[in-house]
Formats: structure tokens, C-alpha cells, sequence
């Protein structure tokens, strides 16, 4: 992939994107856990919760961290809280960033009329949230002739009727498959 176009849509919280794609390629649309926020939220801001991480695991003492290195907000002193999706989630400035890079990717290679064939690439997608990724998902491959749906997940699943012809399942463990496709494609470049 790397001379492709990519983006990632992630309901994933733990940051393992960021380590492969750069931030302008990733919509966290759960959030993160390397960011924190307000837990009012009185203001539109996250902040890197790295250094405050290091510093609480230093001073663990009999499994405790004092209350004094909690992160407090600058704004209104209360606590901070991870950036993930709960009944505070500040869907602030970040966030809707993130959406914006992700509607911008859709309307460049999906409802502009492009030429260029589209894969939408669902990896360990669960059920507890749909409709932010394979319901969507679904809905492109059906309407655009160039998009091809592909999911890989633990479990055994079908696609819908609409789509079957334009759609593979794959089940297994991810890491396995991913490994084994990545084998099985090098090996056919020689």
C-alpha cells in the first residue's frame, strides 16, 4: 500500500494506527487514549497525555499514583480524562478534523466520478457499532462500480445480497492473514 492512497477510519482507541500512518491519513472517530480532555468539557482542546503518563508510572507507590499528578485542566481544574468516546466525548476541533480528512478522502475517490477503482478494506470491525464503518461501507460498494469491499474478521460472516458479487469475506486471526496475503503477494511480484 505504501504507493496508494490510504485512509484509515478507526474506532479503535489505542493508538495503533499512529504508528504506521501519518495523523492526516487516520480519522479517530472514538477517540484516543494518547490524548486527554476536560472531563466538563469547558473548553475545545486535547492534550498528549504522554509525559503525564510517564511521569504517574515513575512515582507508583504500592500500586498508587499521589492525586497531585493527576492531569487537571488548566481552564476550570478539574480532572482530565482519556479522549475516548463516553457522555463527555468532546467531539471539539480535533475530532471534527478527523471527520473532515475522512469526508475529503470519500469525496475525492468516491463521489467525484473517479475513474480509480476503491478498495474498502474492513479489518476486525465488530458489531457494537455499525453504523460507522461496515454499514457505510456497504452502502458505497453498492452504489459505486469501482469499489470493492473486502472484510477480514475472527468470525465467519456473509456479505449482503447487494453486494455479494462485489465482496469477500475472509475469516481467520488478522495477523495471520494479513501475513499470509502479504507472502502470497510478494511472491507472485517475482
Amino acid at each position: 500500500m505504501a504507493e496508494k492512497e490510504v485512509f484509515v477510519l478507526t474506532t479503535n482507541i489505542d493508538m495503533q494506527f499512529e504508528r504506521i500512518f501519518q495523523k492526516e491519513r487516520i480519522c479517530d472517530y472514538q477517540g484516543n487514549s494518547g490524548y486527554v480532555q476536560c472531563s466538563q468539557p469547558c473548553h475545545d482542546q486535547i492534550y498528549s497525555n504522554v509525559e503525564m503518563i510517564r511521569r504517574m508510572n515513575e512515582n507508583i507507590r504500592e500500586l498508587r499514583v499521589t492525586s497531585e499528578l493527576l492531569p487537571r485542566c488548566n481552564e476550570c481544574g478539574r480532572i482530565m480524562v482519556p479522549w475516548v468516546r463516553d457522555d463527555t466525548f468532546l467531539e471539539g476541533k480535533d475530532w471534527r478534523e478527523g471527520v473532515r480528512r475522512y469526508e475529503n478522502f470519500l469525496k475525492k475517490y468516491l463521489m467525484n466520478g473517479t475513474d480509480k477503482n476503491v478498495v474498502l478494506l474492513e479489518l476486525g470491525v465488530g458489531e457494537m457499532t455499525p453504523s460507522i464503518i461496515k454499514l457505510p461501507f456497504w452502502e458505497m460498494t453498492y452504489k459505486n462500480e469501482k469499489v470493492f469491499y473486502a472484510c477480514l474478521n475472527q468470525k465467519k460472516s456473509s456479505a449482503p445480497e447487494h453486494i455479494k458479487d462485489k465482496g469477500i469475506y475472509i475469516a481467520g486471526d488478522l495477523a495471520e492473514t494479513l501475513r499470509d496475503l502479504k507472502e502470497n503477494i510478494a511472491g507472485k511480484e517475482m
